[in-house]
């Protein structure tokens, strides 16, 4: 008789165990799909996630770098340029730019990142590139615009308009493993 009220009370616990771990991975999985509500923004991100090879080109046209752009599907963006270095006489050397993207459409993205300046002679200050981009999931390139803006290291970048650096067009191929 012993063996069976120990037995039912293992069984119980066992149980309880159980149902709790249930509970637990029913609120974290619910959790997951309430913040993927907007299907268009799951599906988007379904395909444009990665990273693009890009060429940049000025408004006249002319190649102005080379890009490695990453979408995370969290929705964080990071870019490094080929022109990071600065160019002398031109422009000082800048940091990765960093920033946010979402779905604007089922293959198209809006996106921002901000990045430093990095000058020897102490000036610093804020660039902000607002992205405008589309994606063709067949043959899985990009092709966007980028507007780029200054500000003061003490304005926010966030609010408002600073002057503009340009207008840039990019095309860019997904980088794939082989």
């Amino acid at each position: 008789m012993k063996i069976y009220k120990a037995l039912f009370r293992l069984t119980i616990g066992v149980v309880s165990t159980v149902s709790i771990l249930n509970i637990w991975n029913i609120h974290s999985v619910k959790a997951e799909s309430e913040i993927n509500t907007n299907s268009e923004q799951a599906g988007c991100s379904n395909f444009v996630t990665g990273t693009y090879l890009a060429t940049i080109k000025d408004a006249d046209g002319n190649f102005a770098s080379r890009a490695l752009i990453t979408l995370t599907k969290e929705g964080n963006l990071i870019v490094d340029d080929s022109n990071q270095g600065g160019i002398s006489g031109q422009f000082n050397a800048f940091t990765t730019s960093q920033g946010t993207w979402v779905c604007n459409g089922k293959k198209a993205i809006t996106a921002r990142a901000l990045n430093f300046s990095i000058s020897n002679s102490g000036g610093s200050g804020i660039a902000r590139n607002d992205y405008s981009a589309t994606f063709n999931p067949k043959t899985q390139t990009v092709e966007g615009t980028i507007e780029l803006s200054f500000f003061g290291l003490q304005d926010n970048p966030l609010q408002g308009n600073g002057p503009s650096g340009g207008s840039f067009s990019f095309t860019g191929q997904f980088v794939t493993a082989r």
